[in-house]
């Protein structure tokens, strides 16, 4: 359970954002809602203009009913996509069918995972290099949110592709979350490196991390002079590395340098994020660093795509919240693109949380029963199809209107409680968040191993 305390920290922290003032005791909507008549004008011209029906997703199928969203997203460097929970089948394996889709046909790179940095390396191992399985590697990322059999399909897909490609030919799975249970697999990849690089530095360089913790859970409440030998002996290595980047690159090669360099940044990072206890923008910050990082040294004008949870991907520029992808958005502009998603009703899994989000019994499927009457959701699941995407530039009169204006979006993180309900739909300007937005009727719980 101590592995994961930071995730549900980071679920916690998600709810408490998205939640506007909610009675405890309201009841989730009947199973048929009423249809105002402004609403209904948005669901005709969705049906006979704006929203893309889809067939039912399989990421090991082409749908030629993707082919707008794929050229609209192929056009960006980096494409954020997002979940509306952390536990959903249907929107696993759409963002897997997307990216093999932007891989064949669009040249992108690399997938990068709201994961601990270090740990999606080992998974990046498996895809390049043919280390381990695709069940081993995705059951030490320590979230249980994507140890499921989603993305090890979608792991051993890239696995799949790259086997007989050359290495540049050969495309990657990395992470870009600061967080993580410790530095061991990050202290070690520096290690290896200096040994492979300059084997007389090893043991003064790693000295600098001889304070650091094996328990981060409780670092915050360590002795100051414990955490200032570590701010000073974690800015000491970042800095070694700068200081002999040409002779590290003499020595190996630009790539690799560049992820030492890097796995040296992560340790400072998470160093800092779990001493000021702060999970939040100091999080979001580094995250969008690093999706930077990878994009610029997997190759000239890199295309990669980004996969996290709503809250992380959105543009939050017009609410004032410093998410991921308001940071990617600000610096990249239309190079940046994201995707939200949105569903009815159906089984997701979660951990079961208080009336303060709190942690209070484990991870179990739990269910929306019917569509919430007077939210996104429940509207778009009046449009035909069962499963639709919306691309908001296509969008024009009422419809913009309807989606640039406040409605109810029902989301989540690692938590939930049918009980509080309505604490987790909130009013929102979904197209001043998001791209794309892209909607299933009813949904399924992801298959956890």
């Amino acid at each position: 359970m101590k592995k994961q305390n930071h995730l549900f920290i980071s679920a916690i922290m998600i709810a408490l954002f998205f939640n506007a003032c909610k009675k405890d005791d309201d009841n989730i909507a009947p199973a048929k809602c009423t249809i105002s008549e402004s609403d209904q004008i948005v669901i005709d011209d969705l049906n006979s203009t704006y929203a893309h029906p889809f067939s039912p997703v399989n990421p090991a199928a082409v749908d030629d009913k993707l082919t707008p969203l794929i050229d609209y997203l192929g056009e960006a460097n980096f494409v954020g996509m997002g979940e509306a929970t952390h536990g959903t089948s249907e929107f696993y394996k759409m963002k897997d069918q997307l990216f093999r889709a932007l891989v064949k046909e669009k040249g992108f790179k690399a997938i990068i995972f709201e994961l601990p940095w270090g740990n999606a390396l080992k998974v990046n191992d498996f895809v390049t290099k043919d280390i381990g399985t695709a069940k081993n590697v995705v059951g030490q990322t320590i979230y249980w949110t994507y140890d499921t059999q989603e993305v090890i399909d979608l792991v051993q897909w890239i696995h799949d592709y790259n086997m007989g490609r050359a290495d540049d030919e050969k495309i990657y799975f990395v992470g870009n979350d600061p967080q993580g249970s410790d530095f061991e697999i990050e202290r070690n990849l520096i290690s290896g490196y200096l040994e492979q690089v300059q084997p007389d530095s090893v043991n003064s360089v790693m000295q600098n991390y001889s304070s650091l913790p094996f328990d981060l859970n409780d670092y915050s409440n360590e002795n100051q002079s414990i955490k200032n030998a570590n701010i000073e002996g974690t800015q000491k290595v970042y800095d070694y590395f700068v200081e002999h980047k040409d002779l590290f690159v003499a020595a190996s090669s630009e790539l690799e340098y560049e992820i030492a360099l890097m796995a040296s940044h992560v340790v400072q990072s998470r160093e800092y994020i779990f001493r000021i206890g702060d999970f939040g923008t100091p999080r979001d910050s580094r995250m969008a660093e690093y999706s930077e990082w990878w994009q610029r040294i997997l190759g000239e004008n890199a295309k990669v795509a980004i996969w996290a949870h709503n809250f992380h991907v959105m543009d939050g520029s017009s609410i004032n919240l410093d998410a991921m992808g308001t940071f990617l958005h600000n610096r990249h502009f239309s190079t940046y693109r994201n995707v939200g998603f949105s569903f009815g009703k159906g089984d997701f899994n979660a951990f079961v949380a208080g009336p303060d989000f709190e942690f209070v019994g484990g991870v179990r499927k739990q269910t929306v029963p019917n569509d919430i009457c007077g939210t996104i959701g429940q509207l778009l699941s009046e449009v035909d199809g069962g499963q639709n995407y919306i691309i908001f530039s296509e969008l024009s009169g009422p419809t913009i209107q309807y989606f640039d204006k406040e409605h109810r979006f029902l989301q989540l993180g690692a938590g939930f409680n049918i009980q509080y309900v309505n604490k987790y739909v909130n009013p929102r300007r979904i197209s001043r968040l998001f791209d794309v937005l892209i909607h299933f009727d009813e949904t399924h719980a992801s298959v956890r191993r």
